[in-house]
């Protein structure tokens, strides 16, 4: 990878998604001046509702801060991170969506939250990793993505699952004002491309990037996911 060279300090608060630890953005090597914060959203208040997450992270987004704030959603954290954008308008600096849509129609196993609940353990943990990260990744990562994913729980991942299905946020994309840059995995068996191209269509200004990976790009090709943000974060002057 090219060295990196001074940029404008900024955060990128990053939600991943259903059942993978916040730690999956930490691959992702960021220009100097920006710096990752996780957000663990599936173990905050709502217990797993992506509605009342959205809302509890609204609440307590500060109002002003020193440099830039911008927020980093993975598929059920990408529909998470969506409801926030457009609840804060002007408010957020800049929003990165990774594999996700506006809503759950043609999106993945329809039965999953009930097979969730009948077959919870550590054989359906690892059907589940696979089709999220892929062979190679779930190689390198697997016993920090088990321990996460079984510590959090059946209840919460199930409640996320069924609020991810009831969620049609189409009407909402044009509430959101700030930058914003799709990045999808062009193999992802869960979300197809047409999801990003919705987001793309809806969300004014927005730029689509495809990446030859699955549904997790930031595990599976950190570095490719690392140039479409050089790319973006460009954009932010040297002071904000």
């Amino acid at each position: 990878m090219a060295d990196r060279v001074a940029g404008p300090a900024g955060r990128l608060t990053a939600l991943p998604g259903t059942l993978l630890p916040p730690t999956i953005f930490e691959p992702v090597a960021l220009e100097a001046g920006w710096t990752w914060e996780s957000l663990d959203w599936l173990a905050g208040p709502g217990a797993g509702d992506l509605e009342l997450a959205a809302g509890e992270i609204v609440a307590r987004w500060p109002a002003r801060e020193p440099g830039y704030r911008l927020l980093v959603g993975h598929s059920a954290g990408g529909v998470v991170a969506l409801q926030v954008a457009a609840a804060l308008g002007e408010c957020l600096d800049g929003l990165v969506l990774v594999d996700t849509g506006a809503s759950a129609a043609r999106h993945g196993d329809p039965d999953l939250p009930q097979r969730l609940r009948a077959q919870w353990g550590p054989a359906f943990i690892d059907a589940f990793l696979l089709r999220c990260v892929g062979r190679e990744a779930l190689d390198r990562h697997g016993d920090a993505l088990r321990r996460y994913a079984l510590a959090t729980g059946p209840e919460r991942a199930h409640r996320a699952m069924t609020s991810l299905r009831g969620l049609d946020l189409a009407s909402r994309l044009g509430d959101i004002r700030c930058p914003t840059l799709i990045l999808h995995g062009i193999r992802d068996p869960a979300r197809s491309l047409r999801h990003a191209r919705e987001l793309a269509t809806g969300i004014a200004g927005a730029r689509l990037k495809t990446l030859d990976a699955g549904h997790t790009p930031m595990l599976e090709r950190p570095e490719a996911v690392a140039s479409c943000l050089d790319g973006f974060l460009a954009r932010y002057p040297q002071s904000k």
